[in-house]
């Protein structure tokens, strides 16, 4: 139930440490741990050959940030790709799909299994420090035609798509990686914006959705969507059918950081519904949050019938990945003709 993010280039003790004896979930890539395609393959090979060393032999979630446009971890040769709100200005769901699969195809040459996108929040407030271009429309209705066919084409490609920022991070004005943004919208504003892209993304497959850190005051005055029962319970897995994984954004964002104390984290998450817990940099809070998720099942504290349904949707899952996301080894270099054409066209909606 633990996605993590590690140092260096290589396979090292530590990350090592992380695999074979906290049997972590899964590695969050950035910046950090990319130098050239050969090494990024090889890191993966040797985090998975780890991972499937010991029982139950199951493949880590090798994900990424890799949106396109400004949120991209993995530069050149990687294809560099314009904001997805071009594809709202296209209004074409078939250039939606293209980018879909094309990103995918990247991803899954190298190894990576898992990519948080696409993005299904809608960019209403034009004074939103943190979404904007990263969306792919202001209007519901194009967010959710288009959210589609990108998830199918990233599934075809053998990548697990997440979509992100359940309920909706677009009508924000504060950045939830510096404080706690508040959604003020009435419940039928929320009903009638924000679900439906989520809703039909549901509709169609998506498996995984990433939560986030703000609090929708109509529905919880208290807890922010990552610790909100009612959200994750009432809205997401009841009214909307969600029956995959539940991933919390990075829990050391200031939204989280600066109002809950960590050591209450794991109580909150799972009892709300989270599946899997991401922390990106930290890997002594990695440690720390397994330890209170422990203490807390042991004390009654963490509602175990949660735990085991959240570790019977992770395997399910993981199951499901392709053997070559497994055992990655294909070049980037047959693929940048064909994809440096596709991102001209996308940005050619751009102007």
């Amino acid at each position: 139930m633990l996605v993590t993010g590690i140092e260096g280039l290589d396979l090292n003790a530590q990350t090592e440490d992380l695999i074979l004896n906290r049997a972590v979930g899964g590695i969050i890539l950035f910046e950090r741990n990319f130098e050239t395609p050969e090494q990024l393959s090889r890191l993966i090979r040797d985090l998975q050959e780890a991972a499937l060393s010991r029982p139950p032999c199951l493949p880590l979630f090798i994900s990424v940030d890799q949106e396109g446009g400004r949120v991209a971890r993995l530069k050149a040769p990687f294809t560099t790709y314009p904001d997805p709100a071009c594809l709202g200005k296209a209004k074409s769901e078939s250039l939606a799909h293209r980018f879909g699969l094309a990103l995918g195809k990247e991803l899954s040459a190298l190894g990576i299994n898992m990519d948080y996108a696409p993005v299904l929040d809608v960019n209403t407030n034009p004074q939103n420090p943190i979404i904007g271009n990263r969306a792919f429309s202001d209007q519901p209705d194009w967010v959710a035609r288009l959210g589609g066919p990108f998830i199918r084409g990233m599934q075809e490609s053998g990548v697990i798509p997440v979509g992100k920022h359940f309920p909706g991070h677009g009508d924000t004005s504060q950045d939830s990686h510096l404080e706690l943004p508040y959604v003020k919208r009435d419940a039928d504003a929320l009903q009638q914006v924000e679900l439906p892209p989520f809703a039909r993304a549901v509709e169609q497959g998506l498996e995984v959705l990433m939560t986030a850190h703000v609090i929708y005051s109509a529905w919880d005055e208290k807890f922010p969507a990552t610790f909100s029962e009612f959200i994750l319970q009432k809205i997401l897995r009841k009214q909307l059918g969600f029956q995959g994984l539940i991933i919390s954004d990075d829990l050391e964002m200031k939204a989280v950081e600066k109002h809950f104390p960590f050591e209450q984290l794991a109580a909150l998450g799972i009892n709300a519904g989270i599946d899997l817990f991401l922390i990106c940099h930290d890997t002594d809070k990695i440690k720390a949050l397994q330890d209170h998720m422990i203490g807390g099942l042991d004390s009654g504290q963490i509602c175990a019938d949660n735990v085991t349904r959240s570790v019977e949707r992770i395997i399910a899952l993981k199951r499901r990945i392709p053997d070559a996301s497994i055992n990655p080894g294909n070049s980037l270099s047959s693929l940048a003709d064909e994809h440096r054409k596709l991102a001209e066209e996308m940005q050619s909606h751009l102007g």
